[in-house]
C-alpha cells in the first residue's frame, strides 16, 4: 500500500524491540487521539484550512484519525507480525489538502519517538 511506513529504527545498544514497538503503538495513538495538535502542526508549516474545492475542513478531517485504528476509514493502519511491524500513515489520490494533514501526523510521531530516545525509520512508498 502506498503511503508512509514507519518503524523502530537504528537501535544502537537498545535491544529491547518489543518494549520499543509497544511504545510506537502507544504514540501512534496518542498523536492521533490529538487532532488538536494534528492541525496546528498543519498551520505552522502553512497548510490550508480547507480543502481545493471548498468542501473539506481541516479542523473536521483532522476528528478522522480519533477513529479506532481497526475502522476502514482511519487513514493510519497497526502491521503487527512476526516478520513485519510497522505504521503505515496511508496515501489517498488527493495530492493537496489530505497530504498537509498526514505528513503533519508522521512529523508528530517521529517527534514523540524521538522524546523516547527512539529512532525512527520511515519509508515513503
Amino acid at each position: 500500500m502506498t503511503g508512509y511506513h514507519m518503524s523502530i529504527g537504528y537501535t544502537a545498544t537498545r535491544c529491547d524491540s518489543d518494549a520499543m514497538w509497544d511504545i510506537l503503538k502507544r504514540e501512534a495513538r496518542r498523536v492521533a487521539d490529538s487532532p488538536d495538535a494534528i492541525a496546528a502542526e498543519v498551520r505552522r508549516l502553512g497548510g490550508p484550512e480547507v480543502c481545493e474545492d471548498g468542501c473539506c475542513k481541516l479542523a473536521t478531517y483532522v476528528e478522522i484519525y480519533l477513529k479506532p485504528f481497526d475502522n476502514p476509514c482511519h487513514p493510519v493502519k497497526i502491521v503487527d507480525r512476526h516478520d513485519e511491524r510497522q505504521i503505515m500513515q496511508l496515501a489517498s489520490t488527493d495530492a493537496g489538502f489530505k497530504y498537509h494533514v498526514r505528513r503533519a501526523y508522521v512529523r508528530l510521531l517521529i517527534e514523540a519517538m524521538h522524546r523516547h530516545a527512539i529512532e525512527i525509520s520511515l519509508s515513503v512508498a
